[in-house]
């Protein structure tokens, strides 16, 4: 723990950088709708997405600087429409949280008011799920200049020191690092650009910054947006809001799943923030607690309203991942037929036929405007299935996905409380439906065969079940917390019933009530925490180690990396084999390195580039090393991503320099195996 006290300045900037342009942004929409705090860093997203693009197209440098200036003057806008609005009847996000949590329940718990005991579960909620992943996050990341030795950071780390070092954080041009002759190079970029601002405090070091942000996101915005979320569907239930943190930190699949495969940072980013935009959704619809209690008002003016802060917050996710936007379309199905057909039911009883006719004309519409947007979404990449359908629904249903063993037994059984409590509830029944939507996608990408109806559902996440798995989560959380609150009034029913009848006054029925909350909050953090995801920790903690068999860099490859700004000149380019490692030198130590991820332009290229540097003849040698500007070769040796892959093969001649002797190279320096050689052809 003490290895993370000095990079505290750093956590704490990243989420000052959520917060306050969120906070900001809310004020200047006047969203301050109960526990609208919790939800700014989804208006932050949108904010620090933005200014990239448009600082971007300004010419203007993406940086702490620029962003403080922007946010205040969102400040600034702030002030102006809060004078403006002084005199209006009231915030135009909806009741107040301590008045809903005291219309909702007028009794309290222990004798404490109401309000107390809504607020102290919310800041409960909160921290408990905040330290629970905190907690895990340590035992997985170990230090805090470690990183997820897979296949995606070798893009990532990388693009947080382009965005350092370009000032850039466009989500239009940051696939330039790796292909820069394109004029729009589309990747999300808020990722990079979060952990690009936190890098001065993150002792320079683009992995230090991506932890300090994964931290952030991880233990502290998604059960933040979590509790948003159950807040807005479930309503100001003290039992539901603090499971609801604790829940947030139960799943194996996210975030710790991502973490062990991709890692899917930009994807964990968006799934973070995807519980508020759900919420803003379901407000917009009328599908909220508050709407279904008749407690928030909906003229046409709220509507709008409503409709532009849902767009603010989907935009901010969908910068972040465009997977959020698919997400959200998928559970948009259930909600717009729950709210079309209850719209339905009032213009039939309004005996109005015209206004009848334009009900039923928007549902043919919206299926228009779904099918373009879904269209839109998808990509034709491939990833295979890996089980059966029956097998596929079952690790779905017990969110032990892609083959894993562990099973959160106590969060299935929330789960099935939480979906037995929307059929019997009307209004609810769409967010039952909304998880076996999600549920069902999941068993297309990983049992159904290759073929135009799988590209079609699970084309917008590659075809990739990881992803959708990590989808999971956003909509069980909230039926979790309804489980929690049919579970606890259960218990409290029987243990009511068994008291004799002259037992059962008022004072013990609140007594009752009480206990039996705090006797299934205080049990839920075991049972969700204690051997449910053991064995995915440990494989998430052994992608963080170094020396693992299929890593990125050994210890000593990255001692080496380190050197480089002593060994070698700035503008020296490097020669590499992503494969291995060797284009994280552009991460840890500024080097120019011929390629920057494993992908890219410079690929079909570098067989010839290759052979003609390692050639026998020096003059051969020579010229290639001329031709492409090349000062000095990386050989990391034949330790892979993957066992022998053929896209390193065309690298082998580079990665075995040390084993032959060489006349056109000279060894500079090493660090065990890792070795850095010069070209000396000429």
């Amino acid at each position: 723990m003490s290895d993370w006290m000095p990079h505290v300045p750093a956590l704490v900037l990243v989420v000052v950088l959520l917060w306050a342009p969120g906070l900001a942004l809310q004020l200047v929409l006047r969203d301050v709708r109960p526990l609208f705090p919790l939800a700014a860093p989804a208006y932050g997203l949108a904010v620090i997405g933005t200014a990239g693009i448009v600082l971007d197209l300004l010419d203007v440098g993406f940086s702490l600087l620029t962003l403080g200036v922007l946010t205040l003057a969102l400040w600034a806008l702030a002030g102006v429409v809060g004078l403006l609005s002084r005199r209006a009847r009231g915030p135009a996000g909806g009741t107040r949280p301590g008045a809903a949590a005291a219309a909702a329940d007028r009794t309290g718990m222990f004798g404490l008011p109401p309000v107390t005991v809504y607020r102290g579960a919310v800041v409960l909620g909160l921290l408990l799920g905040a330290a629970l992943l905190v907690r895990r996050l340590l035992f997985v990341v170990q230090e805090p200049g470690r990183f997820a030795q897979r296949y995606d950071n070798v893009f990532h780390l990388n693009a947080v020191r382009y965005v350092v070092d370009t000032a850039s954080a466009s989500s239009l041009t940051l696939g330039r690092m790796v292909d820069p002759e394109k004029a729009v190079a589309i990747y999300p970029a808020v990722w990079h650009g979060l952990a690009g601002l936190a890098y001065p405090l993150a002792e320079q070091s683009p992995m230090v910054a991506g932890n300090v942000v994964l931290f952030v996101v991880a233990a502290l915005v998604w059960p933040a947006s979590c509790l948003f979320l159950t807040r807005t569907l479930v309503g100001p239930s003290p039992v539901a809001l603090v499971v609801a943190g604790v829940a947030s930190a139960g799943f194996a699949v996210l975030p710790f799943s991502v973490l062990e495969f991709g890692p899917l940072l930009p994807n964990l980013l968006g799934l973070s923030v995807a519980p508020v935009a759900l919420a803003h959704l379901a407000t917009l619809l009328g599908l909220d607690a508050d709407s279904r209690a008749g407690r928030a008002r909906r003229p046409p003016a709220r509507l709008v309203h409503l409709g532009l802060c849902w767009l603010v917050v989907t935009g901010g996710a969908m910068l972040a991942h465009p997977n959020v936007g698919t997400l959200l379309l998928v559970l948009l199905v259930p909600m717009v037929l729950t709210a079309w057909w209850g719209a339905l039911r009032r213009a039939v009883a309004s005996r109005q036929g015209g206004r009848t006719a334009l009900v039923v004309l928007l549902l043919p519409l919206s299926a228009a405007v779904w099918t373009y947007l879904w269209d839109s979404l998808g990509n034709d990449f491939i990833r295979f299935a890996h089980t059966t359908p029956a097998a596929a629904y079952g690790e779905a249903l017990l969110y032990a996905t892609n083959g894993r063993q562990d099973v959160p037994w106590f969060l299935v059984l929330l789960t099935v409380l939480g979906v037995g409590a929307t059929l019997a509830r009307r209004e609810l029944r769409w967010l039952g439906v909304a998880q076996l939507l999600v549920v069902s996608l999941y068993v297309v990408a990983a049992s159904a065969p290759t073929g135009p109806w799988r590209e079609w559902a699970v084309g917008s996440w590659y075809q990739d079940s990881f992803r959708l798995a990590a989808s999971l989560p956003v909509v069980a959380v909230p039926l979790i917390a309804l489980g929690a609150t049919a579970l606890t009034d259960l218990l409290r029913r029987g243990a009511v019933a068994a008291l004799a009848p002259e037992r059962r006054t008022l004072r013990v029925r609140r007594l009752v009530a009480g206990g039996t909350a705090v006797l299934l909050v205080a049990a839920s953090v075991p049972l969700t925490q204690v051997r449910t995801m053991r064995d995915t920790l440990l494989d998430t903690r052994a992608r963080f180690s170094w020396d693992t068999p299929d890593g990125i860099l050994t210890e000593d490859e990255r001692d080496l990396l380190e050197r480089l700004p002593r060994l070698t000149d700035e503008d020296d380019l490097i020669l590499v084999n992503p494969w291995n490692g060797g284009s994280l030198a552009y991460a840890v130590a500024g080097s120019r390195v011929t390629q920057y991820h494993i992908g890219g332009p410079e690929r079909a290229r570098m067989p010839e580039v290759v052979a003609g540097l390692t050639a026998d003849e020096p003059a051969r040698a020579c010229r290639t090393a001329r031709s492409e500007g090349i000062d000095y070769v990386l050989d990391f040796g034949r330790q892979y991503l993957e066992p022998d892959p053929p896209g390193a093969r065309p690298y082998v001649p580079i990665d075995t320099l040390g084993e032959t002797p060489e006349t056109s190279f000279e060894l500079v320096a090493s660090e065990g195996d890792a070795e850095l050689w010069e070209v000396t052809a000429c």
